[in-house]
């Protein structure tokens, strides 16, 4: 049903995935030239630095709304389905006939434009909902 998403979506976890073992082993390798660095320093009092402001104070990763953002995103995609559905046999009708195969990669095309659709719908509501949730408790 969704054939044509199959090898851009590859294409992209592979790039993804080597660009990230990639960054893995750069940023390995600048820490331990950094660590090289300071350790040649004989007089430097290394208590107060602060590697925070070169690294950065990394990456936050919080689980608090994680369930929000799951389950908004599953609800966009079953109505993404299901407005595609009800868009296809509107459209369509129950596919036979010499017109199948000419309909039925339409109807591909609708399924996967409207389940992208209401899943990004989701997507983007889960950040609106999780934003106010932390502008409240501010």
């Amino acid at each position: 049903m969704l054939d044509f998403i199959t090898i851009p979506l590859v294409t992209g976890i592979c790039i993804f995935g080597f660009y990230k073992l990639i960054e893995l082993f750069v940023r390995k390798r600048e820490r331990l030239m950094i660590i090289e660095r300071i350790s040649q320093l004989e007089n430097v009092n290394t208590e107060k630095l602060d590697l925070s402001r070169l690294f950065g104070k990394g990456v936050n990763i919080d689980g608090r709304y994680l369930s929000l953002r799951i389950g908004l995103l599953l609800v966009g995609i079953g109505l993404g389905l299901l407005i595609g559905f009800f868009i296809v046999l509107n459209t369509y009708g129950y596919m036979r006939g010499d017109d199948y195969y000419q309909s039925r990669d339409m109807a591909e095309l609708i399924y996967g434009s409207t389940t992208l659709l209401f899943g990004g719908i989701g997507l983007v509501s889960a950040f609106i909902i999780e934003h106010r949730i932390k502008s409240l408790q501010k």
